[in-house]
């Protein structure tokens, strides 16, 4: 009898875990898709509150900017001074094809996601963006939070043209707001081809990816 009771006590043990770890990976994802939903609208407070106390961003190449500085590094990125989007801007950044990998310990994680960005001021200009991110989440106090974002641009194109005609560089350092670190890869855009490291290993053989 008191074989099985233990047996059942250790069985609910891992049924409490494995609950556990999924709706950490949940959340997480809820985490990463917020931030996407903000950045479309401009709330820029509201993405640099999702961040850990020592948390980092870095936009395709233009250097690391510290926690106290992520609002005014995302403001600055289409010139507005306030939180929310003026008349006539377009800034949808949409959140796809999200792999989370949890630690062994749950409070660390990490994420890899696609942004198909659409961005546009109506009459003037509109281009489409794509790229992958690589982001690693810490939870605090409880509440899952994101340690470091880096996006790595994949091509930018004007609209009208798209990319089979047009191929746009990435638009470097921002000389009048310098990052706090420089940046940690080169972003190399379409045409040119750069694969940003996996976090993860490959599902089936167990093996690193791209790492060549």
């Amino acid at each position: 009898m008191n074989d099985r009771l233990a047996e059942l006590e250790a069985r609910l043990a891992q049924a409490e875990r494995r609950l556990t770890r999924m709706e950490d990976v949940e959340a997480i994802k809820r985490l990463q898709r917020a931030y996407g939903y903000y950045l479309d609208k401009g709330f820029w407070q509201a993405i640099a509150d999702l961040f850990a106390p020592d948390g980092t961003i870095e936009i395709a190449a233009r250097g690391v900017y510290r926690r106290e500085r992520i609002y005014r590094f995302l403001r600055d990125l289409i010139g507005r001074q306030r939180d929310g989007l003026a008349p006539g801007q377009l800034l949808n950044h949409m959140q796809l094809q999200g792999i989370v990998t949890l630690s062994e310990s749950g409070d660390v994680a990490q994420g890899r996601w696609r942004a198909f960005i659409q961005v546009a001021e109506f009459g003037k200009s509109a281009l489409w963006a794509e790229g992958p991110y690589e982001c690693v989440y810490r939870k605090v106090d409880g509440r899952w939070t994101i340690a470091s974002l880096v996006w790595f641009p994949t091509y930018y194109t004007p609209f009208d043209q798209g990319w089979a005609k047009a191929a746009l560089p990435s638009s470097g350092l921002d000389a009048s707001f310098p990052p706090d670190l420089p940046p940690t890869h080169d972003a190399r855009t379409f045409p040119d081809a750069f694969v940003p490291p996996y976090h993860f290993r490959h599902p089936v053989t167990g093996a690193p990816v791209g790492t060549d």
